[in-house]
């Protein structure tokens, strides 16, 4: 039977009316089977023919049984021949779906070889009706926020609907009182010398800015500073701001923060976007963004996509921490997505951080950003005093806390000068790691077949490796007596807080790691003992750090830019030399040891990318990690000539192969990867996992 010459009128399965204008709507149903994740056409019957707008959710009917989905467009008619099923509901009359948030989410598709509603999984919170009704009646009742005075946002900011982190951050009783005098200190001196050029380039349209702080007058929270000085140059030409942190604590110090701004009147209001929040608070936070309720959203990895009007400037605080790495599908950063939605909404960006990151410090020798750090004698003055034991003239060096190290913990505990005493901070390996260890049986260090030098291990049972040399190996053999039994040479936090104990009568120890994290600490003399990651910030800084034994992240290629970033973020919450501040560093690996002494993290890292831009290594190009057995993952490579396998491992669940490509390739490769996924769920043949970019993978 041939095909009609025109376009037949639309109709609905038990002859439902359908609406008179544009019947058909595009319906992008949330699936998770890849061939399965795209838009089908549904009818709009008549009496949902005012509320199916572009953008709205609905439940379809697909497949037997009810599923969310966003209608994507209106339209005349439809490519199918026949009735079509109806739209069952409309789940809420808010278009939720913006024509950006739309592009923005399929770029980020495209760039990790995902589908598209994949990416508004993570990028739409599920939806609240309590929290949207309250948020709708809020602004039927007021006008937006820009047009309020400080006076009535600051009453918005205390109101049951609103989001600000005074409710949502969950914090201790006792640690509320030292987060608001946290913030006040930071309020206080909110204003030192910054690079002029923060200032005068956060005013400018669409600058692209990379700065590294140093402790100054605010150790460790000179990265708030930063911020509010872009965050108001973009407030006072009426735009918005887009305000990323790693986690909750950096959420509780920069709400903190803000809240003393809010009470002087310097900001008028912000909302908070965190992981922390309830579903209910989630999504007013999510809604006074998109419908313009507020001007400054701060955030983790997930309000990256959260919509504001007239977004100015994007700022994004410790770019290489972990966090901002999801673990959901298609495995976005959150760095990516800032860059992503910089370019395609022509928004000034800011990325702040006490260390460098290989990404920034390449897209700024290729001059995409603007590096507007401190000078070398301006970090010189701005950072601690970094002392680096002498293992050839200490006789004591060795000791698991140096007497260089007592001394310098007494000095700041009790000064004899004009010094004013302050909190200690001990830092000790993270729980689970073992960065040196030896033989349980002869008790003999366990050394590099290779070249010597200690090796490292993540557990008792492997895998081990050498830092210097890159030797790797699954199991163990001692040199000396051919044991494979290993046992730690490193004590934890709970040892070294017994020595401490015993060493300083009368001195508060604090511990600081696991399940008990404090946030901040007063400016008390006591030694506070934190695992890597759990250093509390202290309300006028440290007065000295002791930096014990050698951090080994893992066998990983970025394990060395792991350990400068650690140790940099933890040496940072000490105060200037100028101040006294003192920074012991028990570290023997030359390039943490450059990057501390200098406060110099970009220089660091610049060296660092040298032999990686040589090699083709990430960040010049991109990688790719496929999963699955060895034949469907030869299978997917055959049909994209342009990776480059790197490396093959093999276990019981299958084979992990990494593969690289040019960053010029990545719409291609994401693209082509992506349809390879869904031709694959098609025809029933097993899945290989594609993940792109994930830094662990060499």
């Amino acid at each position: 039977m041939d095909e009609p010459l025109f376009p037949a009128a639309t109709t609905a399965h038990g002859q439902v009316p359908v609406a008179e204008t544009d019947p058909v709507a595009r319906v992008l149903v949330d699936h998770p089977v890849p061939h399965l994740a795209r838009a089908f056409d549904y009818a709009v019957p008549l009496t949902l023919a005012e509320a199916a707008q572009p953008g709205v959710r609905v439940r379809v009917k697909f497949a037997g049984r009810l599923r969310d989905g966003y209608i994507l467009e209106r339209t005349e008619f439809s490519d199918h021949v026949g009735p079509l099923a109806v739209i069952e509901r409309i789940t809420s009359p808010l278009p939720v779906l913006t024509p950006l948030l739309v592009e923005l989410c399929e770029a980020v598709a495209t760039r990790y070889a995902g589908t598209l509603p994949d990416v508004l999984r993570l990028a739409i919170p599920p939806r609240h009706a309590r929290a949207e009704k309250a948020v709708l009646a809020e602004v039927s009742a007021r006008p937006a926020t820009r047009q309020s005075p400080p006076e009535q946002a600051t009453t918005e900011a205390d109101s049951e609907s609103d989001s600000n982190s005074e409710s949502d951050v969950e914090t201790d009783e006792d640690t509320t009182p030292v987060l608001t005098a946290l913030g006040t200190w930071v309020a206080d001196g909110s204003a030192p010398p910054l690079p002029s050029a923060l200032a005068d380039a956060a005013g400018a349209t669409s600058a692209r800015l990379a700065l590294t702080v140093t402790p100054g007058r605010l150790p460790g929270l000179g990265w708030i500073t930063a911020g509010l000085v872009a965050a108001r140059a973009a407030l006072s030409a009426g735009s918005s701001v887009l305000w990323l942190v790693p986690d909750h604590r950096e959420i509780a110090v920069l709400s903190a923060a803000l809240d003393a701004e809010v009470a002087r009147g310097t900001i008028d209001e912000y909302t908070a976007l965190h992981a922390d929040q309830s579903p209910e608070q989630r999504w007013t936070a999510w809604l006074r963004g998109l419908l313009g309720r507020t001007r400054l959203l701060i955030g983790t990895r997930a309000a990256a996509f959260a919509p504001l009007a007239d977004l100015g400037v994007i700022i994004c605080t410790d770019d290489a921490n972990q966090n901002y790495l999801d673990q959901h599908a298609p495995y976005p950063h959150a760095r990516e997505v800032c860059l992503l939605r910089s370019n395609l909404e022509d928004t000034g960006l800011l990325f702040v951080s006490t260390d460098r990151s290989a990404e920034v410090e390449r897209l700024v020798e290729i001059g995409w950003l603007t590096d507007i750090s401190p000078s070398a004698t301006d970090r010189r003055a701005a950072s601690p005093r970094v002392v680096v034991p002498d293992e050839d003239r200490d006789p004591y060096a060795w000791q698991r806390i140096p007497s260089r190290a007592w001394e310098i913990m007494r000095e700041a505990l009790h000064p004899r000068g004009d010094e004013a005493a302050g909190p200690v901070l001990v830092q000790v390996p993270r729980a689970g790691y073992y960065p040196v260890f030896a033989c349980a049986r002869c008790q003999e260090t366990a050394r590099c077949p290779v070249c010597e030098s200690p090796l490292s291990t993540q557990s008792e049972v492997g895998p081990f490796a050498c830092r210097t040399c890159g030797y790797h190996s699954e199991t163990f053999t001692c040199s000396r007596c051919r044991s494979h039994q290993v046992r730690s040479i490193v004590r934890g936090r709970t040892r070294t807080v017994e020595e401490l104990s015993k060493a300083l009568p009368g001195v508060e120890i604090v511990e600081s790691g696991g399940e008990n994290i404090p946030i901040a600490v007063d400016f008390t003399p006591r030694v506070i003992v934190a695992t890597t990651g759990a250093e509390p910030y202290a309300i006028g800084g440290y007065a000295a750090g002791i930096l014990l034994d050698s951090l080994w992240p893992g066998p990983w290629m970025r394990a060395s830019d792991e350990g400068v970033r650690r140790r940099m973020r933890a040496a940072s919450l000490v105060r200037a030399r100028t101040d006294g501040g003192v920074v012991y560093l028990g570290d023997s690996d030359e390039v943490i040891r450059g990057a501390l002494t200098t406060f110099d993290p970009a220089v660091t890292m610049a060296r660092a990318l040298h032999d990686r831009r040589e090699l083709g290594f990430p960040p010049y190009r991109r990688i790719v990690e496929l999963t699955g057995t060895g034949t469907d993952i030869d299978a997917v490579l055959g049909e994209v000539p342009e990776l480059e396998e790197l490396t093959r491992d093999e276990d019981e669940a299958g084979q992990k192969v990494v593969a690289a490509y040019p960053i010029a390739a990545g719409p291609h490769i994401g693209t082509r990867l992506a349809e390879i996924t869904s031709a694959r769920s098609a025809k029933k043949l097993p899945q290989v996992r594609v993940r792109i970019d994930d830094p662990r993978s060499l």
